[in-house]
This record gives C-alpha cells, structure tokens and sequence, in this order.
C-alpha cells in the first residue's frame, strides 16, 4: 500500500466535517495562517510540516463532546480539549509531534517545540477572532492585524511584525474567506509528496477509528475493538500477516457510516421505528461510498463496507450471498456482529461472551454468518474476551484519563 500523507489526513478532515464543518474551517484555516507565519520566521521544512500537521489535527479532541452543544459550536473549554486531542493522538508514533505540540499551547512553554506551539496558539487565536469581522476580509484588514495585537501581548515581537506585513498581502485574505478553502490548504501543504507504508496508514485507521467511536457514547471502542478481534480471526484462520493488517484496517473503518447518521438514533433506547431502522441501515453504504475514493484501499473498502451483509442474502444494502462474501468480508462481519453483543447499548447492558456465542450460533445455524469463523471464537474465547475487555478499557481513557497527562 502506497498512500499520501496529505491524503490521509484530508481524509480525517473530510470525516470530521459531517459531524462539524464550522470545527475544520476552524482548523484549515487555522493552517493556512501557520504556513505564511512559518514562511515569514523561515522555519525549516520539518517545522513547517509539523506545524502544518498539527495545525489541521489541533482541535480533534473537540469530537468527544462536540455533539452535546448546540450548532457543533467549540472551543467551550480550550484546556479540556487539548487534553482530549493528545488522547486522541496517544500511542500513534507518527503523530507524536503533532502531539508534543497541541498540547499545552502556550506562548513561552520550554520544550523542543517551543515556537511551534506560540505559533499554534497565535494562529489558533487569530482564525477564532476573524468571526468578529465580515465575510469580506480584505477590506479590514488592518482592523483586524491592530485590533489581534491590542487585545494579546504575550506573543513574540516578530508574530506582530508579521501581523503588519500580511495586512497588506491581499491573496492572504482572499485564501481565507474563499469558498475553497481545502483547495487552499493541499496547494500551500509541505507534506505533498511524503507517502505512507501499511503500518503508517494503520496509524492514520486508528485515529480513524477513534474518531468514529467517539461520535456516540454508546461506541467509545466499537470500531477499534473490530479491528482487533479481525485481525485475531484472521491469525486464527492462518492468514498472512499482511492480510491480517488489512482486514484489521478494514475493521477500524467499517463504521465510518455511522457519522451520517444522527445521534437520537443511536442513542435511542426503544426500539426504532422502520423509517429509523431505515435510515440505520444506510450508514454500511455510507462506509462504502466514503472508501470508494481512496483507490490505494483496494479490497479493505469492499471488506469493510459489507459487515452487515449475511452468507443467506439477509444482510443488507446489497443483499450479497456466500458466492460474493470472500473470507476477509466474512470475518468483519463476524468481528462486527461479536462485539456488538458485548458491548452496552443504549436499550441493554454488554452480554456475556457466553451469550454472544449461543446468540452467534443460532444465526450460523440460520445460514446468516461463517460457521468455521465462528468456530474460532470458541476455540480461542478466553483470547477474544480479553481482546473486547482491553480495547473497551482504551476507549474509556480517551475521555476518563485526562488528568493524567502530564
């Protein structure tokens, strides 16, 4: 697999924008100012690319508790977040100094990103003040450079020096109030030509995958539990090592529907009517029709997209059969219909891996699902269950643990 890093986390930003376009304006924007202040102090291209990435990720964290405030607004608590997107960010290698510098985004902090993170705060600052001015930017430009540097003193002397330059740089303000901003932010982007292995990208799922659990209380583990109870499926069934990261990336995005649909929905605790259940069921298409754009996915989209189509044609949307359900599809499904069972709904507590297998049983027994795959689950279930326990405990510590950060 050979994937763009500049893809990737257009990716992420493309998915967080159904839950809050407002909150990746925000943060587009937010890089667009970072790369004209890092071109005017010359930071070197490492730094500049840093920023640029942590400029796009800075406010993910937002995503934990985005969805209970009115109108998808942000930044009610600038000090929590920070602490909910280094969670976010957590364990993934490629993003460690995206995250060394989001968090604790002050002017002055002594570490080795010491100006990286005055310049994400500068430039994270200045975007939030812009919605104090009109549409047509360029025409106040200068308001706004005085009125930025009126109201915030602690930055560098050269942050205002810059402020002066730009109130005079047109393309500047026409770059941040166009109706394109996305377009904007690949042309100015230093990290165009940096591609991804599987392993990186496996990172850039997993984060992913974070940021659909987050999208409902009920699913604080669901997508990354998948993942992992594929990827052990698929040792179980001698599968390469190769394609056990695939089916396991594969796990980690089979969810990604879900975010288009609204929340009462998953959180209803009756049952749903047939128009809701309806408009349930679209989130499996949703999956497929998001991944469809990413070529480099090959087969992952295909797996991913059919975990809730059925070996009898029960499943849905496309209502495939046994002919068309290759292996890797059916252990996503498998993995997708084991952990859903074990985990709290909103309508009845987890059940007891016991009880997910006779449940499991019953619908092999029906045609519905692999019998063989299902077989493992038995065989290995002492595996499985600390699996489920481990990955439920980590989507816990996105949102529990935040006053252990340092």
């Amino acid at each position: 697999m050979d994937i763009s890093l500049q893809l990737s986390i257009k990716f992420i930003n493309e998915l967080i924008k159904v839950v809050s376009p407002e909150l990746v304006k925000h943060m587009e924007r937010t890089a667009i100012v970072a790369m004209e202040l890092c071109e005017y102090l010359g930071l070197s291209k490492e730094q500049q690319k840093n920023v640029y990435i942590a400029a796009l990720l800075h406010d993910i964290g937002e995503l934990i508790d985005i969805r209970s405030r009115e109108h998808g607004d942000f930044h009610s608590n600038n000090e929590l977040h920070q602490r909910y997107s280094y969670n976010m960010l957590n364990g993934l290698e490629i993003f460690d100094k995206t995250k060394a510098i989001l968090y604790t985004r002050r002017p002055g902090y002594e570490d080795n990103y010491r100006l990286e993170k005055a310049i994400l705060s500068f430039c994270d600052r200045f975007e939030y003040d812009l919605r104090l001015y009109p549409e047509n930017l360029a025409t106040c430009s200068e308001d706004i450079c005085n009125g930025f540097a009126q109201r915030y003193a602690d930055f560098p002397v050269e942050f205002y020096d810059f402020l002066k330059v730009i109130s005079q740089r047109e393309y500047f303000w026409f770059r941040l109030q166009t109706d394109n901003i996305p377009r904007v932010v690949k042309v100015i982007s230093p990290i165009k030509v940096i591609h991804l292995d599987i392993d990186d990208f496996q990172q850039i799922c997993t984060l992913i995958a974070r940021i659909v659990d987050t999208h409902s209380g009920f699913t604080a583990a669901h997508s990354m539990t998948v993942g992992l109870v594929a990827r052990e499926l698929a040792y179980y069934s001698g599968m390469t090592s190769h394609d056990q990261q695939r089916i396991e990336i594969a796990g980690y995005l089979h969810d990604i529907g879900k975010l288009y649909v609204p929340i009462r929905l998953l959180e209803k605790k009756s049952a749903l009517s047939r128009k809701e259940y309806s408009m349930l069921k679209e989130h499996s298409y949703k999956t497929a029709e998001i991944l469809s754009v990413v070529a480099e996915l090959g087969d992952i989209a295909a797996w991913a997209a059919n975990h809730h189509e059925r070996l009898d044609g029960s499943g849905y949307p496309y209502h495939l059969n046994r002919i068309y359900l290759d292996i890797p599809s059916r252990i996503v499904a498998v993995a997708d219909f084991f952990t859903a069972l074990t985990e709290v709904r909103p309508y009845r507590g987890p059940l007891s891996i016991q009880d997910a297998l006779d449940i499991m049983d019953k619908a092999v027994e029906d045609g519905s699902i692999d019998g063989e795959i299902v077989a493992l689950l038995h065989q290995h279930k002492d595996a499985f269950y600390s699996i489920v326990n481990q990955a439920r405990e980590g989507g816990r510590a996105l949102v529990r643990d935040v006053a252990s950060i340092p």
